[in-house]
């Protein structure tokens, strides 16, 4: 029997290496003092980090990926924002 290699969006040790680099930048702006809207970002990216730890632990890794990718990108503009990238 063929073993079946698992894509990008389905190597769950991608999407725990991607949670640890997320984890790292929510660390360089817990000190910052958002303003409303710039909070409610934050919060979302925090929500749909534990949306991908909770699809990885139930083996969908695809929307695992998903999740941890988007909150990539909203913590990149926070951090664009506050000249931290």
């Amino acid at each position: 029997m063929e073993s079946v290699k698992l894509n990008k969006l389905e190597n769950p040790e991608k999407i725990k290496i991607d949670i640890e680099k997320l984890e790292r930048n929510l660390k360089q702006l817990q000190n910052i003092n958002f303003n409303d809207s710039e909070k409610e970002v934050y919060d979302r990216a925090v929500d749909y980090m534990n949306d991908s730890k909770y699809y990885l632990k139930k083996e969908d890794f695809r929307t695992s990926f998903g999740c941890i990718e988007y909150s990539h990108g909203l913590l990149d503009a926070l951090r664009m924002i506050y000249d931290i990238i």
